[in-house]
């Protein structure tokens, strides 16, 4: 697939896709609860020195790229920790190697006769990420030297594509916990008749303090990217690591030796039974033989379920507007082994409205969000439903296992991600108690070129970002607006924003529901292209008003986050935006608390009707009956899904907080719904099951009936009731996140 470092022709291929662009644009484990520091577009791990980066085959500078990180969960009194590291474009010149390694990347490229290489850095936070220290580093130049004090085509001194997995389990005579880390490494002179690439593993068991190399798991050709039909390239790139399902440790990475087939790329996988010692034969995720689709950079991570998913960029994908938007698709596997026709592509990542991500996508399952979690991706750039380049500034989730239409999920750091190597192969985890996303990338820093000042070069920092997974999201454009405009774009939540929030009258009120009084987290997406902090008057419940400061954005497209903290009242409260002298955009509000972890909200929408499952008439007393009816923007269309079990649920409607029953515990077809207060009866309790199609069935795990609308009716007010399964669409269920209120 696509890859940095070659920095070289990958990098000038993103920048010709960035100029294009522009003119297209104009676990549940156990530890202390984590928190989520959404301010300041995320903390600065690490910020390349000037002159110290470069484009190995000259122009611009670039930095780093492939930020990866890991938030530890099988490490002990260690778990809550995070380790970091990426693909760094510094030149080390080795002074004294043992005791005295100094950045000088000028003099490196000056004089080739000078002991330099490149090395994987290693960065520790202690803190949730608000701080960082360089705890190690991984120099594979130690294991294939070449000549001594010299370049050579031999020496295997550049890295490339670093990629970190926390074992989960213990395999292979490696111990649950052990870090492992995996990247390509090539010679100083990739061009060179016998230039070679080669996939590399380390470890360590000391939460990253020091590292062992392990094995290499595939060697390859030069690193050149040419994804031409021409091309005769046999590089082997982008290694990611997981545990199968057969307990083995499996090497996912992109191949481009099996041109002879008319696979001009694969993504393909070794697997070892033995830690990673040796590696098994070839074998293909996706290997599309048309001479034409170059599927890479792939990411796998296991499901609740057991089974597997795997995301990938397609470069030269036929039917998108953009030639170069290299498109996200999927895959599922029964154990990460198995994925079905192996020259398919899969599955597009997709929004209903056809609106997709691009280019070095990032996956991970994570345990909050819905009844089986969210599968998370993180991409470099938007794509509107034509296939043309259009931002990108969220995460796609999917609460389905990975099936059926996706959702956004805002960043927490933004970034240009059409500019060169920016925002390129992010990293993404959780922490141990399942309540903050992490997210490392890289984004953009420009500087003054330090030999003339009158030439400015794109450097880019490490940035780690967090937004709470255990937040309530509310919609700008869903609240009450007076005197302010609905703005359209396709990276705002639910794809629109409120603007021109201009005037003295001019107000943006949030109707928030609390579980109980108490103090509160507000994150605040906003824009803010004035070039200077704006702010805005918060006032909660009609008392005395605060200020809220939004530090300035790059433009009007790009969101960052403000915070501020409000006391609430228990049930209804009103938290209003104002106008206070300066100009910003509102997106959407978060409300949490950081230690408690609310069940997740959701629409529940009918398949064969369209229609969403509501109390009707709002009402808030027990025995109140249950239907469906057309989208009124009212709670009583908003059902809290709380786990009982792994696979068994409660329904609480946001309105009433009363919960979804079969009244009488009956168990007869026919049964009308209704709601009534926790009584401890299996008759309020729901298996929610997923099926194919994206859709889930409901059933009262009293009568093991199916939740249905009664005769199959499309009409508003059509009843729920119980009946036994009958396979119609009646009887399935789709989860909606994104746009409630």
């Amino acid at each position: 697939m696509m890859q940095s470092k070659t920095r070289s022709r990958r990098a000038g291929a993103l920048a010709l896709a960035a100029f294009t662009a522009a003119a297209l644009l104009g676990s549940g484990l156990s530890a202390g609860p984590a928190f989520a520091v959404t301010t300041g577009n995320g903390s600065l791990v690490y910020a390349p020195p000037n002159g110290s980066s470069f484009n190995d085959e000259g122009g611009d500078a670039t930095g780093t790229a492939y930020a990866k990180i890991v938030s530890l969960k099988y490490n002990g009194s260690s778990n809550g920790q995070l380790i970091s590291s990426f693909d760094d474009a510094r030149l080390i010149r080795d002074v004294n190697p043992s005791t005295n390694p100094t950045t000088d990347t000028q003099a490196c490229l000056a004089n080739p006769s000078l002991a330099c290489h490149q090395e994987w850095p290693i960065f520790r936070s202690t803190n949730n990420g608000t701080s960082w220290q360089k705890v190690s580093s991984i120099n594979p130049g130690l294991q294939f030297p070449g000549t001594p004090g010299q370049e050579s085509s031999t020496q295997l001194d550049r890295t490339a594509q670093p990629y970190i997995y926390e074992l989960p389990q213990a395999t292979g005579g490696l111990a649950a916990g052990t870090l492992l880390f995996t990247g390509q490494i090539r010679p100083a002179d990739r061009y060179a008749p016998n230039s070679i690439t080669k996939l590399v593993v380390y470890k360590s068991t000391n939460q990253g303090t020091s590292w062992s190399y392990v094995s290499t798991i595939d060697t390859g050709g030069a690193a050149i990217y040419d994804p031409s039909s021409t091309s005769t390239t046999t590089t082997v790139w982008e290694p990611t690591l997981i545990i199968d399902g057969q307990g083995g440790l499996t090497a996912y990475f992109s191949d481009e030796r099996q041109k002879a087939n008319g696979v001009l790329q694969a993504v393909s996988y070794r697997r070892s039974t033995n830690g990673g010692l040796t590696w098994g034969a070839l074998s293909n995720v996706s290997a599309p033989n048309d001479n034409t689709h170059r599927p890479g950079m792939i990411t796998v991570d296991k499901l609740p379920d057991g089974t597997y998913i795997a995301t990938y960029e397609v470069v030269n994908a036929v039917g998108y507007a953009f030639s170069n938007a290299s498109p996200v698709f999927f895959k599922k596997s029964v154990d990460g082994l198995n994925w079905g026709t192996t020259t398919s592509l899969g599955t597009p990542v997709e929004l209903a409205n056809g609106r997709g991500i691009g280019s070095s996508p990032t996956l991970k399952w994570v345990p909050t969000g819905g009844p089986k979690g969210m599968v998370v991706v993180a991409s470099k750039w938007g794509l509107d439903a034509a296939g043309n380049l259009d931002g990108g500034q969220n995460f796609f989730v999917n609460y389905n296992l990975g099936v059926g239409p996706w959702e956004r999920l805002p960043f927490a750091v933004t970034f240009a991600g059409t500019q060169s190597i920016t925002g390129f192969a992010q990293g993404i985890d959780y922490s141990a108690d399942g309540r903050t996303l992490y997210q490392a990338v890289n984004v953009e820093n420009y500087r003054p070129n330090p030999n003339n000042p009158s030439q400015t070069y794109l450097y880019n920092d490490i940035r780690v970002g967090t937004i709470p997974l255990n937040a309530i999201s509310y919609e700008a454009e869903k609240a009450a607006l007076a005197n302010v405009s609905l703005v359209q774009q396709g990276d705002a939540s639910n794809g629109s924003k409120v603007g021109n929030i201009n005037f003295a009258n001019s107000t943006v009120t949030f109707t928030v529901k609390a579980p109980t009084a108490g103090s509160y987290t507000v994150n605040v997406r906003y824009a803010n292209g004035t070039g200077a902090t704006s702010s805005h008057a918060v006032s909660v419940n009609g008392g005395t008003s605060t200020s809220v400061s939004y530090p300035r954005t790059a433009d009007w497209g790009r969101f960052l986050w403000a915070q501020t903290t409000v006391n609430l009242n228990a049930g209804n409260n009103t938290i209003r935006f104002g106008y206070q002298g300066t100009f910003a955009e509102i997106d959407q509000i978060q409300v949490y608390q950081s230690t408690v972890t609310p069940p997740a909200e959701f629409q529940v929408v009918n398949r064969n009707s369209g229609k969403l499952l509501e109390v009707f008439g709002a009402a808030t007393t027990d025995g109140a009956p249950v239907g469906q009816y057309g989208p009124t923007n009212n709670p009583t269309q908003i059902w809290k899904i709380e786990n009982v079990s792994s696979n068994t649920h409660r329904l609480i409607n946001k309105n009433s907080l009363k919960l979804l029953e079969i009244p009488g515990a009956a168990t007869g077809d026919g049964v009308d719904a209704v709601q009534f207060g926790p009584t401890g009866n299996a008759t309020q309790v729901w298996r929610l099951a997923p099926n194919t199609a994206g859709y889930w069935t409901m059933t009262n795990t009293n009568s093991n009936k199916l939740l249905e609308i009664d005769t199959c009716s499309t009409a508003d007010g059509a009843v729920a009731q119980q009946f036994g399964p009958t396979g119609a669409a009646c009887q399935q269920w789709r989860l909606v996140k994104e746009g409630i209120q």
